[in-house]
């Protein structure tokens, strides 16, 4: 038997044709055929090859062995044609024979029973699966809370993903694992009684808030004193993100919502902590915005759930770093009763945390209070990052104990951005940024009123050519004469290159004078250090009329001050800033003491901290 070339739409299949049937021999009237019938079996191409040319008179369809039998004249003889087709072509197949003008009958005993056979698994499918959700929908709210249950998909879109929103053991993490917000800690110590003895505090009348709300930067550690709570009480931690709740269909985020409460409460005492809360607490529209209802619906629903509808020993954390955003019924007694702030650390808390990141890995003696002094403005995220920066450092110089210059190298790193140490960099252009960064590194050393810099570098980091590093001290105030002075350190890179190139400098302060430009206009229209005098002035105003002439004049006599400031302060001391630039060529990077001692001056403690650096294009 021979396999023909089974055709179904674009796509060429092979089959084995079916065994042939006895035809009736003689010669059909029907077809004017003269000799003896013949049978053949050929391919499904073959034959409607046959039926687009005209030659087949008649065809019979059996649906139940997926064969057709035609009946056509070749040769001055009748030959019976019998062709195999794949299942389900039944109807294509009529309707090429029917575009032919074949007569095409069933053969008998063929029904449809063959194809709905074929059809049946089909349509039990989506059946079987409808009975299955609904009985997943019928099943007790209150067993949803079981670990497994709700599983995320796209049949069931208001379930959680898997591993989230469902019941936590309880973290490991305490309040001994938190340093540098104390504040915060001994805002949050009452709950951990509380939760332990309820009892107690019910029988007195009392009645802790429903929720409290972190309030802080990115980085201060809001999530991990949630987590240190809930370890601390002993009571299980549901944490999900707020962006979770929200998605394209409708009702989602309610029932979210509803779901992660209801699973709260049947574990009984526990906390639920919502991180980035503005992702659904801002303030509801008074118009209707499109896109918006999904967001107010489940902001609704948290409401509710917040209200002390049913009673429980939920306590609810949320954080945010966007606390003017939120609705005020968020806010309101009975909600989010009390809010706490979790700033970024002080230079004790630094000291605190490197303390405890330093002591879970094998570090040399390390003196933490200095590393904390140039860390100002750092976060608990910036101290983690950089002490794991430092280690990562240790291991690809083969060591398995970090040092303290290991620390140093990662807090520039971390400050400034990895050094580029295969630029190629022309002489011309080393010499350029040497006096550039010279200049700056002076005006801070020499005026009164800068901070001491920290180092001074050459080597290129990031798009800088180089970069000067001051500090960022620990302080809430700055005065008038401190601005100025950041003013005039600003400028240090413009005279040193006219120190070296005359009239000829290069664009390599033009971030400098953004900088610069930016304190100055704050200067004028903010603080009121300007010619303009006390008031504030709003953007949009700075941009026409005769007030914006008034401010950019203020602003242009501030920055033209500085230029002269710095210049009166370098060009007598050309020698003295040439011997640092022949210094720094050749060492590449200087620190303070370094600078001081080329300066024949005395080295003095500055007030250290972080960074805020002055970079060369």
């Amino acid at each position: 038997m021979v396999a023909g070339a089974l055709v179904a739409g674009p796509m060429a299949v092979s089959a084995v044709a079916a065994p042939s049937r006895t035809s009736t021999s003689g010669t059909s009237a029907a077809t004017g055929g003269t000799g003896p019938a013949v049978d053949r079996t050929v391919g499904l191409s073959d034959f409607l090859g046959l039926v687009r040319r005209g030659d087949v008179a008649s065809a019979t369809i059996g649906s139940a062995d997926h064969t057709v039998t035609g009946s056509a004249v070749s040769g001055g003889r009748l030959v019976h044609y019998t062709v195999a087709y794949p299942p389900g072509y039944e109807g294509r197949l009529t309707e090429d024979l029917l575009a032919g003008h074949v007569s095409v009958v069933a053969a008998p005993g063929s029904s449809g029973a063959s194809d709905l056979a074929y059809l049946l698994p089909l349509l039990a499918a989506p059946v079987l699966l409808m009975l299955l959700l609904g009985a997943r929908r019928r099943r007790d709210p209150g067993q949803s809370g079981k670990r497994g249950g709700f599983p995320h998909s796209a049949a069931n879109p208001a379930a959680f993903a898997p591993g989230r929103a469902e019941e936590a053991e309880v973290p490991t993490t305490r309040f001994a694992d938190v340093a540098g917000i104390d504040e915060a800690v001994d805002e949050l110590t009452g709950l951990v009684d509380f939760l332990a003895d309820t009892e107690r505090y019910e029988a007195a009348g009392v009645e802790m808030p429903h929720g409290y709300l972190l309030v802080g930067p990115p980085g201060t550690g809001k999530t991990l004193l949630a987590r240190a709570l809930a370890g601390e009480a002993g009571v299980p931690f549901f944490a999900m993100g707020a962006s979770e709740f929200v998605e394209s269909y409708v009702g989602v985020g309610a029932a979210r919502v509803r779901t992660l409460f209801d699973r709260a409460r049947t574990a009984g005492k526990s906390i639920v902590f919502i991180d980035e809360l503005d992702a659904i607490g801002r303030t509801r529209s008074t118009h209707s915005v499109p896109g918006n209802e999904e967001r107010e619906t489940t902001l609704n629903q948290l409401l509710v759930e917040m209200d002390g509808f049913v009673k429980s020993s939920i306590i609810v954390l949320a954080a945010t770093n966007r606390p003017d955003v939120l609705d005020s019924a968020l806010l309101r007694p009975g909600r989010f009763d009390q809010q706490i702030t979790v700033p970024a650390p002080d230079r004790r808390g630094r000291a605190r945390i490197l303390e405890l990141y330093l002591r879970r890995r094998n570090v040399e003696e390390v003196d933490t209070e200095a590393l904390s002094r140039r860390t100002a403005g750092f976060t608990g995220a910036d101290l983690a990052n950089l002490v794991n920066t430092a280690a990562l450092l240790a291991v690809r110089e083969g060591s398995l104990q970090i040092t303290e210059r290991h620390l140093d190298e990662a807090l520039t790193t971390v400050a400034l951005g990895p050094a580029r140490k295969s630029a190629v960099v022309l002489e011309r252009d080393r010499r350029i940024t040497a006096w550039h960064e010279a200049g700056h590194a002076l005006a801070g050393l020499w005026l009164p009123d800068a901070e001491d810099p920290i180092s001074v570098s050459i080597i290129p980091r990031g798009p800088a050519g180089g970069v000067t590093w001051f500090p960022d001290p620990d302080q809430l105030f700055l005065s008038r004469k401190q601005a100025l002075a950041q003013l005039a350190v600003a400028m240090g890179g413009r005279v040193g290159e006219e120190l070296l190139l005359g009239e000829d400098f290069t664009q390599g302060a033009a971030q400098d004078f953004k900088v610069a430009t930016d304190l100055a206009r704050r200067m004028v229209t903010e603080y009121g250090m300007g010619s303009l005098g006390p008031g504030y002035v709003a953007p949009e105003e700075t941009h026409l009329g005769v007030l914006a002439e008034k401010v950019h004049q203020a602003t242009d006599d501030l920055l033209r001050q500085a230029l002269e400031t710095t210049r009166s302060l370098l060009t007598p001391a050309r020698a003295t800033v040439a011997r640092a630039v022949e210094a720094l060529l050749e060492e590449e990077t200087l620190e303070r003491d370094d600078l001081a001692r080329i300066c024949q001056e005395a080295p003095v403690t500055g007030s250290g901290g972080s960074s805020h650096a002055s970079v060369a294009a």
